[in-house]
Formats: structure tokens, C-alpha cells, sequence
């Protein structure tokens, strides 16, 4: 009987071991850069002529969020991110943290009564605003880099055109570092690398307006009146758009630095020297990891971050492949803990070494070179000296006309907050 009870204890003793060993290698397996498996979702085609406003709509969420169901996607710890980004910079649930744009949810606690409403709401307050005229002064010739002429009536119309044209009108406290708030962070849509169609176009904004009250929308004859012609034919004119893979992007080994980067989004945080559209992310630190990862894990933050048990990287590359990863394990100071966190299920293996080779590659002379350089709340500081010091102050910036260039300092209604891949 003791013979029998002493192997019984041996056999579970083995099989505990088993257990054991395998579970530590599923969840080592688990950690390492993947492919997901996401089945890809039907391409959805719209016929202009004959869409509704539900079509639209849905089409508008499917493009912001890249799914139907963005907060099952936040509760999954993942970044709901489409084909337009808005997510990146603009905060559509109490459960995002991106706030470096204008929040498009009504905040009722925010003390603040403009942002206590809807952004359909705020957009036909936008075009009385006394700025929206001085605006429109600033542009009357066309603005640079859209070339579109500000001339929104109604808030529809102004919604369309801050997709077209975010320079066009910049919300106070929102603007680009040193440009008095004429420059927006964000992107035009229609134009590389994004590339919205019209009618993608409408649809955005489609959601918008729809999205506590169906009957506020306006998207479509809102973009006829400003353009003053038919969405129809514009649709009709507009060039073929590639059917890709609804599922999450991934990227490849056979890929270059610069596909990896536009693919994955990095470019609309981070500047990056050598990547062509990377050159005005004001959101996370510049990406010059030959200079900046060394010093890095080397500085007292990350060592208390190391025996704080979050960080373990020893060596520049496993610093940045981490900071990929796993980016809530080290948060570059200056910057919040904002970064999305799925990576580590869009990036095959050869994928990662191709972005950590040009990363590591990246210096301070690579920076100048570009003429890029580190943003104000970095540690580190400029790269090189500024020319000039500009004066500062929100009283002196108020006095100011737009476009002047005054450096301000930002107020405490600004909640802007910087994200850091580190």
C-alpha cells in the first residue's frame, strides 16, 4: 500500500513539473511578437447616389475605429484605430486617454461649458467665434498646405472642412508648440499618408453628427454646399481604392522602415529622421534611439523603473524593442503612459528588426541633418541652441495677431498630454 501511495506522489510530482514547464513556455510564446488571427471583415461598398445616412454612419465608424466595436476592443487592452487615426489624438470614450486634440465626446463635468456638449453641438459654435474670422483673414489667399479658403457657414460645413483643412481653424490651446495656435498637429486627411476619399470624407463626419442624435445630420449636403457641387459625381471621379485585409495591419520583414512606420501609424506621434513622413509627430519623443536608448537605461528613472520590476531591458535594442512592446514599462519623463499597447500582435519578428535597425541607426547628427529636433518637454532638451528666444506668456500671446509665431505657454484648460514610445 505504501509502494502504490509513494508512486501515486511521483506521478503527480511529474505531472505538476509538466504543468509547470509548459505553462512558463505558453506565456513566453504569448510575450513575443505575433501575427493575430482576425478573420478579415467584408469590404462594404457604397453607392453614392443611393446611400443613407445609416450607411454612412456605419461606414464613418468602421474607418475612425477600424471595427464596429471600439470599447470591446478598449476593454481588450486595444488600440481601436482605422484607416482615418482619429483615435490617436482625439478621444471618443471616457475610457481613452488621448486628449492631445479636441475631445469629441460631451465631458458633463468638464468645468469648461463648450465641452460639455457634443461635438456636433460645438461645431456651429466654432464658425461664430470671433478667431474663426481672424482665421479666416490668415487664409484668405488659401492656406499653405491644403490651399483651401476657410468660408464654413453652419456647422456642418465646418466639420468637412476641418478635415479637409485643420489649419483652416485651430481650436485655442491645440495648436502646434510656437505657432500662437494657427497649427494644427493634425493631418489632412485626404492627402498622403491617410488618403480619404470624399465620400470617406462624409462619412466621418456622418458619425459625428449622428452619433447621439440621428436627426442632426447634414454631412452630405454639407459637403455639396461647400464644395459647391454634387457628392455623386465627385464620387464618381475619385480613383479606384485598393480592397485590402479589414484585419489588423502587420508588419512584414520583406517591408521597409518606411512602410512599417506609415503602416503602423508611428509617424502621426513621432518625428523619425529618414522616414519621409515622419517629420511632424508632436506628440511622443523624436526617435533617435542611437543617441537617446543608451543614455537611456543608463538614467535613474529607468533604473527605478527596473527595480520597480516594469523595465528589463540591458542593451539599446532590447530598450527599443520593449519600449514596442511592452511601452507601459518605461515612460520617457516629460511624457504619460498613452501609447497603444497591442504592437506586440501587429509586428512579425523580421518586421521588428526592420523598424529597430532604423531606429538604432538614428542620431543626433541624423536629427540635424533632417532639421528635426526634440520637443519641448523632453528631458534632454534641443539638439542645437535656438536662434532666438521668443517672449513668452499667455497675456502677451492674447494681444498678439494670429500668425506670428509667438511661443505660449500653455494654459491650464489645455489638457493636452504626450504619448512616448521611449
Amino acid at each position: 500500500m505504501a509502494k502504490k501511495k509513494g508512486a501515486g506522489i511521483i506521478v503527480f510530482k511529474v505531472a505538476l513539473w509538466y504543468i509547470t514547464i509548459l505553462s512558463i513556455f505558453a506565456a513566453y510564446t504569448n510575450w513575443l511578437p505575433q501575427i493575430r488571427g482576425d478573420a478579415p471583415e467584408a469590404a462594404e461598398a457604397i453607392d453614392v447616389s443611393n446611400v443613407t445616412p445609416e450607411d454612412l454612419q456605419s461606414m464613418g465608424e468602421q474607418i475612425i475605429f477600424g471595427s464596429h466595436d471600439p470599447l470591446g476592443m478598449l476593454a481588450r487592452g486595444e488600440g481601436p484605430i482605422g484607416k482615418g487615426q482619429c483615435p490617436l489624438c482625439h478621444r471618443f470614450f471616457m475610457e481613452q486617454k488621448a486628449d492631445r486634440c479636441p475631445n469629441l465626446i460631451a465631458l458633463k463635468t468638464e468645468p469648461q461649458k463648450l465641452l460639455q456638449v457634443s461635438e456636433e453641438e460645438r461645431s456651429h459654435e466654432r464658425v461664430k467665434e470671433p478667431r474663426y474670422e481672424e482665421f479666416k483673414k490668415l487664409h484668405a489667399n488659401g492656406e499653405k498646405n491644403s490651399g483651401h479658403i476657410p468660408h464654413a457657414e453652419t456647422g456642418g460645413q465646418y466639420l468637412i472642412e476641418s478635415e479637409y483643412c485643420p489649419n483652416c481653424f485651430v481650436v485655442e490651446g491645440f495648436g502646434l508648440k510656437g505657432t500662437n495656435d494657427t497649427e494644427s498637429p493634425m493631418p489632412i486627411i485626404d492627402k498622403p499618408p491617410i488618403l480619404l476619399v470624399d465620400t470617406e470624407i462624409v462619412s466621418v463626419v456622418s458619425f459625428l453628427q449622428m452619433r447621439d442624435d440621428a436627426s442632426k445630420w447634414t454631412a452630405k449636403d454639407s459637403w455639396e454646399e461647400y464644395f459647391g457641387k454634387d457628392l455623386a459625381s465627385a464620387a464618381g471621379d475619385e480613383e479606384p481604392v485598393e480592397e485590402k485585409p479589414a484585419g489588423p495591419p502587420v508588419a512584414l520583414g520583406s517591408e521597409t522602415a518606411e512602410e512599417i512606420v506609415t503602416k503602423m501609424t508611428c509617424y502621426a506621434c513621432h518625428k523619425i529622421p529618414g522616414i519621409s513622413v515622419a517629420k511632424t509627430g508632436a506628440i511622443g519623443p523624436l526617435l533617435i534611439e542611437g543617441s537617446s536608448a543608451k543614455r537611456r537605461i543608463k538614467s535613474p528613472e529607468y533604473k527605478a523603473a527596473m527595480k520597480a520590476g516594469t523595465a528589463h531591458a540591458t542593451t539599446p535594442r532590447e530598450y527599443i524593442i520593449e519600449s514596442i512592446m511592452d511601452p507601459s514599462a518605461f515612460i520617457v519623463p516629460g511624457f504619460v503612459d498613452d501609447m497603444l499597447k497591442d504592437f506586440r500582435h501587429k509586428f512579425t519578428v523580421s518586421g521588428l528588426d526592420v523598424l529597430v535597425d532604423h531606429l538604432i541607426a538614428q542620431d543626433e547628427a541624423a536629427a540635424i541633418a533632417d532639421g528635426l529636433d526634440r520637443l519641448a518637454n523632453e528631458k534632454e532638451g534641443p539638439i542645437k541652441k535656438p536662434e532666438a528666444k521668443l517672449e513668452t506668456g499667455e497675456a502677451f500671446a492674447k494681444n498678439k495677431p494670429l500668425g506670428e509665431g509667438v511661443q505660449i505657454s500653455r494654459s491650464m484648460k489645455d489638457s493636452s498630454t504626450f504619448i512616448g514610445l521611449n
